[in-house]
């Protein structure tokens, strides 16, 4: 197995231009994930005369609803190579390169390193490393008993609610000089570090470098998790800082101001019983704008979540359900309304394991927005459904068949 690897590491490196690979490749895992399925998604119920909401915020697009398509989605594949090399006295070198697979012929001239990728310095008081990361907002749930059931991603993960404000905006890649309004990031130009597990608890700190620095402006980000794990139980905190990403400028169409601090925290907790898992989560995000000389200065929002998972045998059954509030908002001038910004989702689902890397699922979810709100399905998904000219308070709706293999 282990001359079979080295050769296969040795193929691929050459495939890929990594040579670097090669010298090193009894440490080197090869690994990825495929998975694709085959989902129908639309939207309906667009309020005819589309309402601000915010005092200020420009009239919404009251484009007709698309009617419902099918599409492929791709849905996160990817493939990595990530090893360590021993350098003596309890400290090691680690690497990890990470691309996206386009499995579906639309995206096949995929970026080397587009998704989690580093190189760093690990022993026993943790791991520093430098690259292309999520940010430990977006990774306080991973592997804990609060984890999105639906795997983080797709039309089908957390995203549509919790992390986005609404008003169209999904999460993304965090590039310093970029605006940006969606969390659950991963974020460029990262310094990381994150600790060992001690009884349970943990710690994940990320700073994102300000290349995009102005004469007046400086915008980088700064992202901050705490982990305990023991046992049954999980509970989390999060908490990330985008200095001058401007969220609101991307929600409004009004000026931007001199400066902003957009924040998020977030607080989860879950427990497993036999074979049931119980997560609910709590999040607030938080936009805040000076020197405007017009529209809105300040908006925050709570949501929340319950998800439920129960494994019997080969057979899995998923629910979720997320809420976002109406929120609060300041003006430059006079009062400032948030009526009916809020938004409801749920997601059901049932998965079919043939082994321990590959699982047959079906997927649905609704998306209800309130009249004056606009959030969308918040990864992958077809264009015009989840970014195009639709009014406030359209529903959008998705149902997925997929097969998901890990290696």
């Amino acid at each position: 197995m282990k001359i079979k690897n080295q050769l296969l590491a040795l193929a691929m490196a050459g495939i890929f231009g990594v040579p670097a690979l090669v010298h090193a490749a009894d440490n080197v895992q090869i690994y990825g994930t495929l998975n694709l399925n085959v989902q129908n998604t639309g939207r309906s119920g667009a309020t005819a005369a589309g309402t601000a909401g915010l005092a200020t915020l420009a009239a919404a697009a009251t484009g007709a609803n698309v009617t419902t398509r099918n599409a492929m989605s791709t849905d996160s594949s990817n493939i990595g190579f990530r090893g360590t090399e021993d350098l003596g006295g309890g400290l090691k070198a680690t690497f990890q390169i990470e691309s996206s697979v386009g499995l579906d012929g639309q995206n096949a001239t995929s970026l080397l390193a587009s998704r989690n990728s580093k190189v760093g310095l690990a022993g026993a008081y943790g791991e520093v490393f430098f690259g292309n990361w999520d940010t430990p907002y977006k990774a306080v749930a991973y592997g804990t008993k609060v984890n999105d059931p639906f795997n983080n991603t797709d039309v089908f993960g957390f995203q549509s609610i919790m992390s986005s404000p609404g008003f169209k905006q999904r999460s993304g890649g965090y590039l310093s000089g970029t605006n940006n309004a969606a969390f659950d990031s991963r974020a460029a130009n990262s310094v990381a570090y994150w600790s060992p597990k001690f009884d349970g608890f943990g710690v994940k700190f990320a700073y994102s470098a300000n290349e995009g620095k102005t004469a007046t402006l400086d915008p980088n980000l700064w992202s901050l998790a705490a982990n305990y794990d023991n046992g049954p139980l999980s509970a989390l905190y999060a908490y990330e800082r985008r200095n001058d990403a401007f969220g609101l400028t991307l929600m409004q169409a009004v000026s931007t101001g001199t400066s902003s601090r957009d924040q998020a925290h977030r607080l989860g907790l879950g427990y497993i019983l036999g074979t049931t898992t119980v997560g609910a989560l709590w999040e607030r995000l938080d936009f805040a704008n000076a020197g405007r000389l017009a529209g809105v200065t300040s908006y925050k929002r709570d949501a929340w979540q319950l998800a439920l998972s129960h494994n019997m045998g080969p057979h899995a059954f998923k629910l979720r359900y997320n809420q976002a509030q109406d929120g609060a908002c300041g003006n430059v001038v006079g009062n400032c309304s948030t009526k009916g910004l809020g938004a409801k989702q749920w997601t059901l689902g049932y998965g079919y394991a043939f082994s321990k890397r590959s699982e047959a699922f079906l997927y649905y979810t609704k998306l209800a927005n309130r009249e004056s709100a606009s959030y969308t399905l918040g990864v992958a998904g077809n264009a015009d459904v989840t970014t195009g000219n639709y009014g406030v308070g359209s529903d959008p709706t998705a149902l997925g068949l997929g097969l998901r293999h890990t290696f």
